[in-house]
């Protein structure tokens, strides 16, 4: 297993989509703050809406929204920008999250396209390892991304605001990482089983990418009428339980029943995806 480990480590620090997502993780944590920073300005003369970096649709009879979109606080305007809530708010956005499924789909198909998973298939009868290794070097690469995208944001506020950006205490904004690092390495684990699973990296990114962009709301809310109209009693929302919309939710004003929702949510689907991918592997034909 540590041979395994050993080799992925290789494979990550080697590999083209590793560096070039750390680049666009710099890039767009730049791009973001530039956005929150005219978004800023805007409140002055208008109310704040929030800069749309893709295209953003809504069904205003049912509060749905899809998008990418990078907004600021209002008070921000004519206030001081406490730095844990600013990096909450870019991670909020949605674009690590489109960074890092694209590298998971990425990384877990290149051994397939090459064919270098079949040749070493052989060597190890429990293959499930063969994924665990993987997973081991995308939970390590997930959260460089996330610490460079973070300390990109920290650094570009300081260099737009100045002395308003300041740091109220270290522990929220540790608790904020750590539960989005949780979802974002859950969320790269489910597009890495479907990668595993369809054999296509085409296949995760693109279901990673309308998943980030919250297009699936629109799926939860035919849910979420069905289970209405089967129990009204029930108050339901499965969107709570997704992790694309828990990523949109946690910032360093969530309560902690939130927080702790969060976790569970990212733990389950880590767990659930990594196991199902290592049963794909191990019950099927190395191809």
């Amino acid at each position: 297993m540590f041979n395994l480990i050993k080799m992925e480590m290789h494979r990550l620090t080697h590999s083209t989509v590793t560096w070039m997502t750390i680049i666009f993780a710099i890039i767009t944590a730049i791009l973001g703050i530039a956005m929150t920073n005219l978004d800023i300005q805007a409140v002055q003369d208008e109310p704040p809406t929030g800069l749309i970096i893709q295209e953003n649709t809504a069904e205003e009879s049912s509060g749905i929204t899809a998008g990418i979109y990078v907004t600021g606080n209002p008070e921000w305007a004519n206030g001081k920008i406490e730095l844990g809530d600013l990096v909450g708010m870019e991670l909020q956005s949605g674009l690590t999250s489109i960074l890092c499924v694209i590298f998971a789909a990425l990384f877990a198909n290149a051994d397939q396209k090459n064919g270098f998973i079949k040749n070493i298939a052989g060597q190890f009868p429990r293959r499930g390892q063969l994924v665990l290794s993987k997973f081991v070097a995308v939970a390590i690469h997930i959260f460089a991304l996330l610490a460079v995208f973070s300390a990109v944001t920290a650094a570009s506020g300081y260099i737009f605001w100045g002395d308003k950006v300041y740091l109220a205490s270290i522990l929220p904004l540790m608790k904020v990482l750590g539960v989005q690092y949780l979802l974002h390495l859950g969320l790269s684990t489910l597009m890495m089983f479907l990668t595993i699973l369809t054999h296509s990296a085409a296949f995760g990114m693109t279901t990673g990418i309308l998943v980030c962009s919250g297009l699936t709301a629109f799926l939860y809310s035919g849910i979420n009428r069905i289970v209405a109209n089967l129990r009204p009693s029930w108050n339901f929302d499965i969107s709570n339980y997704m992790l694309e919309s828990n990523m949109r939710l946690i910032d360093v004003s969530t309560v902690s029943d939130t927080l702790l929702r969060g976790v569970m949510v990212g733990i389950v689907f880590l767990i659930a995806s990594l196991a199902l991918a290592m049963i794909t592997v191990k019950k099927r034909d190395v191809r």
